[in-house]
């Protein structure tokens, strides 16, 4: 008998005491480090992060905190491209930079707004390369599409009325010229009006003269526009021959609207225009009154020197502009709706109406069309011929006036009419401004919420920079990051009752009364300007509520408060030297204390402000109209 024998195949894999299902208790390795996003990027949850230092040999000493932008929820591929790509461009801007720190070339184009009038050149910078790295981290995100077929063909259309003009002008000074175009200009100019719109009527019109004259000869002129300009010119043929000044006539005193320009195949200034208040308005609240203004003013900028392809302007382009507005009245009720703007420039050509002021045509007039020369340079990739353009402004313009200090009994005064008015913003702004030395705007905006007991017995106050108003989140007027951080409340303040009073108002703002107007921090500076007239103290122009901010940054000096902890106080960016970064960017515990008692003024009175019901102030209705000055 035979017996089999069957060998079976095992029947349990080859086990190890390191197989994590066998044993999942096994000590981890706390050596292994966590996988690295990659260069240039944080985490912060499922957000990726975009940061990076700004070299030493651009930020000197001024040591800043890195550039850092959001870059969303992306997929970690996609994070490091977009990474990579924001870092070239990093490189390049600071390579551009050191060249011209090294050529000791003008930088005011880094200066972006009239918000950065006082930023010191550290905050210039890091401001403007932020800037530039969310531009081109949208750029990304929204290529450029390509020329439609329509728009290649006006482009085609544009760049013959160019050659057209040329070829006539060479004609009319005698020199050497194609004939064959010249002298069947109107012919061709029609054909090229018909690039630009195919309803253009052929039927050979006759070619006007255009006068090249400033406003002073009474040329007429289209009316006045309130807002941008058409996205393109009638689809008529444009007038092509031109009559020169004299050869001896200034560039920049020539009619810019019809100088020969170099051959382009950009868009036109006014398009340009549209897409930089478009993504203006999409970064901003609704309403924004400055979005309206700057709208208005590159409105009269394509009035006066016309519009043409956005690479074609020239610093000539910028002082022909300044050269006119020399005559702008300051006031806009002094500028008619009915009459034309170069009909106002004329009837002010005896400066008979006060002038712009050198602040507003360098920040207000002249900086918003370096902006939007600066969007498509950005986002056309083009030469910026007005980058770091230097202007000549006229004498008459008014300069601008530093805040003067005041006197002792001026500000006893103030605070004597303030509590007068029996008003919480009247009341409260002044005193606020004289014992913490914060900005206006950003007292407007403080709620109950934003006071609170820091350390036993010091109360501080700090705005989170954006609120819910309504249902609507808004960002609170603050000039830096720096305008953030808490400040320190007077002990006087505690002792009044008002921080108490406040504290106990929630979410609420603080003055109610103002927040419910369009523009708060515009309305309280107004007012704050009557209550010094009322005071009847006002001297000079330069004395102002600004004045009290100066003050309390004067005092503290006075008191050996030290420079950096005086920066921390009124809000201004610390970082003169690398030292002074080192620590908390915020007042310590023993410098809050000292703060909030130091020595107050005995030479100003502030007993007015004692056994004041707050709650009865606050419930105060403002009356409308001016109120009547007591003689």
């Amino acid at each position: 008998m035979k017996i089999s024998r069957k060998v079976s195949r095992p029947v349990h894999r080859e086990v190890s005491h390191t197989d994590p299902e066998i044993a999942p208790d096994r000590k981890l390795n706390r050596n292994t480090k966590p996988r690295s996003s990659g260069p240039y990027l944080v985490r912060s949850g499922n957000i990726f992060l975009f940061q990076m230092k700004v070299p030493k040999r651009i930020g000197g000493r001024s040591a800043r905190r890195p550039l850092r932008i959001s870059l969303g929820v992306l997929p970690p591929n996609e994070a490091r491209r977009v990474a990579g790509i924001l870092a070239g461009l990093a490189i390049g801007w600071f390579r551009e930079i050191e060249r011209r720190m090294r050529m000791s070339e003008n930088m005011d184009d880094l200066r972006t707004s009239g918000e950065d009038a006082e930023a010191d050149d550290g905050d210039l910078l890091w401001s403007f390369l932020t800037t530039q790295m969310k531009a081109a981290l949208y750029d990304i995100r929204n290529p450029v599409p390509e020329i439609s077929p329509v728009d290649e063909r006006r482009f085609e259309g544009w760049r013959d009325l160019v050659s057209i003009s040329r070829e006539v002008v060479a004609k009319g000074e005698g020199r050497p010229h194609n004939s064959l175009i010249a002298d069947n200009a109107t012919l061709l100019a029609a054909s090229a009006a018909r690039k630009l719109d195919p309803t253009t009527d052929l039927s050979p019109p006759p070619v006007p003269t255009l006068a090249v004259t400033q406003f002073t000869s009474g040329d007429a002129v289209p009316a006045r526009q309130a807002d941008m300009p058409a996205a393109r010119p009638a689809p008529t043929a444009p007038a092509i021959a031109v009559t020169q000044p004299d050869s001896d006539t200034p560039a920049a005193q020539r009619d810019r609207r019809f100088v020969v320009r170099p051959p382009s195949n950009q868009p036109l200034f006014s398009k340009v225009a549209r897409d930089y208040f478009a993504q203006r308005e999409a970064n901003t609240s609704l309403g924004n009154k400055d979005i309206g203004t700057a709208r208005f003013r590159i409105a009269l900028f394509i009035e006066l020197i016309g519009d043409h392809p956005v690479d074609t302007y020239s610093v000539t382009d910028l002082q022909a502009y300044v050269n006119l507005l020399k005559y702008w009245p300051s006031k806009v009720k002094e500028r008619p709706d009915v009459e034309s703007i170069r009909q106002i420039l004329k009837d002010n050509a005896d400066l008979h109406l006060e002038p712009l002021s050198i602040k507003t045509l360098r920040e207000g007039y002249v900086t918003i069309v370096k902006s939007v020369v600066a969007y498509g340079e950005r986002h056309l990739d083009f030469k910026n011929q007005i980058r770091g353009a230097r202007i000549d402004y006229p004498e008459t313009a008014k300069p601008t006036m530093p805040s003067e200090p005041l006197a002792s009994h001026k500000i006893s005064q103030l605070l004597l009419t303030a509590v007068e008015t029996g008003e919480l913003d009247y009341t409260m702004l002044p005193l606020l401004g004289l014992l913490t030395g914060r900005r206006l705007a950003l007292l407007v905006y403080l709620r109950g919420s934003d006071i609170r007991e820091k350390y036993k017995g010091v109360w501080v106050a700090q705005t989170p920079g954006i609120i819910l108003v309504g249902k609507v989140w808004k960002r609170v007027p603050y000039k830096t990051d720096a305008s953030i951080t808490y400040f320190v409340l007077h002990q006087f303040l505690v002792e009044i009752g008002f921080v108490e009073w406040a504290a106990s108002l929630g979410d609420r703002f603080i003055f109610q009364e103002l927040t419910r107007l369009v523009d708060p921090s515009k309305s309280a500076s107004q007012y704050m300007g009557r209550l010094f007239e009322r005071a009847e103290i006002k001297d000079t122009r330069s004395e102002v509520f600004h004045s009290l901010r100066g003050g309390y940054i004067d005092e503290s000096r006075d008191q050996d408060v030290s420079a950096r902890d005086s920066k921390l106080q009124v809000g201004h960016e610390v970082g003169a030297d690398e030292h002074d970064l080192y620590g908390f960017r915020a007042l310590s515990e023993k410098t809050a204390r000292r703060l909030a008692t130091l020595e107050l003024n005995p030479e100003i009175d502030l007993s007015v402000y004692r056994g004041l019901d707050f709650k009865n102030i606050d419930g105060k209705k403002r009356a409308s109209g001016r109120k009547v000055r007591k003689n």
